[in-house]
């Protein structure tokens, strides 16, 4: 078994408890051996929390004296090029959380920088890692749905109430916009792990309560046009005033169909909970299905090669993998490029109102 990979985790904010499990159970496969925040006292309180002792509040200080192979980067979104792009020429892997970057730009300079210096570069998309996720994954690989038609996903976040005026998430110079890039892009994400890339996108966008600033969006509809003629819809709200349930999406094949939404989730890190499936092709027992509205059975989660219900854990295990193997991650900065390309090319057709083909972004 290779060495542990010795990991730096730079931002110690909530997302990065989200990471901290990986670190604590997974010990013989990466270690967390270095700590950074420019914040001093949630820095040690982080650091009490993993039980680390280098502790760094600037992070190319970090970069050139602590013990690393890795970092994973859990800050703003504005820091994501300028500390990518500095660990890369520093020689480190690098996970980054979601979203890779603010402008198409941003995300090619940092595809280019990794690229030349031969680090592996991935994008912290945790819903490719679900249990369940790979189940509905398996399941459409396998025929089961016939060709994909039609697909339908929700975000219903009331970010009003959950973050205090003025947080950072609702200032769109510092996240790069609103709910589309900190919240749905983990469904466009998902959306093309099932059906591939989206070819084009019609979309508008609306900004309403005034501490939503510099272009932070409330509320996103769009319409995605896949490369395989597979079409859909996308609705994303942070500013709800009621709803039955914050996630949903259904896929629409030829031969059946599968859903899955929040109120079925027993866990917050299942998230949308367990999909179910309507196919012509079997049921639960084998037989075939038939009706329409009816025969939905749950899909049982596929744990094959996850070591993890956690999609987080899972997530960190993977990219310790790819670099202790010289592997390129299922969401690898330039796989990621077709996601991001999504979101900003929905903000590019709600300014223009033009129908935006993503092969000119």
């Amino acid at each position: 078994m290779p060495n542990p990979l010795k990991v730096g985790l730079i931002g110690t904010g909530s997302i990065a408890h989200s990471h901290l499990a990986a670190y604590n159970q997974f010990t013989d496969v990466v270690r967390l051996t270095a700590l950074c925040d420019i914040r001093e006292e949630a820095l040690k309180n982080f650091a009490n929390e993993a039980n680390v002792d280098a502790l760094y509040t600037d992070f190319n200080e970090l970069l050139r004296n602590a013990d690393l192979d890795a970092v994973d980067i859990c800050t703003t979104h504005d820091q994501h090029e300028p500390q990518v792009i500095a660990a890369a020429a520093a020689g480190k892997h690098i996970l980054v959380e979601k979203p890779m970057g603010r402008t198409m730009r941003e995300c090619r300079e940092m595809i280019a920088a990794t690229e030349r210096e031969g680090v592996v570069f991935m994008v912290g998309q945790d819903l490719r890692f679900l249990p369940h996720t790979l189940a509905i994954k398996h399941r459409i690989d396998e025929g089961e749905l016939g060709t994909i038609r039609v697909t339908n996903c929700e975000l219903i976040h009331n970010m009003r109430t959950g973050y205090p005026g003025g947080h950072w998430l609702i200032d769109g110079k510092i996240a790069g916009g609103g709910i589309l890039i900190w919240g749905m892009i983990h469904q466009i994400d998902l959306l093309r792990y099932y059906i591939g890339d989206v070819k084009s996108v019609s979309g508008a966008c609306r900004t309403v309560h005034s501490e939503y600033i510099n272009g932070a969006e409330e509320y996103a509809c769009a319409t995605l046009e896949f490369e395989n003629g597979a079409i859909g819809n996308l609705l994303a709200i942070s500013s709800p005033t009621r709803s039955p349930q914050g996630l949903q999406y259904m896929i629409f094949g030829e031969d059946g169909t599968i859903y899955a939404n929040s109120t079925q989730a027993r866990s917050r890190v299942e998230q949308f909970g367990q999909g179910m499936i309507s196919s012509s092709q079997r049921g639960e027992q084998g037989e075939k299905q038939t009706e329409n509205f009816g025969d939905f059975v749950p899909i049982e989660p596929f744990m094959e090669g996850l070591a993890s219900d956690d999609p987080f854990v899972n997530e960190i295990l993977h990219f310790a993998q790819c670099c202790q193997q010289g592997k390129e991650p299922i969401t690898s900065g330039k796989d990621n490029l077709g996601t991001i390309k999504v979101v900003f090319g929905i903000y590019e057709s709600s300014r223009t109102g033009q129908k935006i083909d993503l092969a000119l972004l």
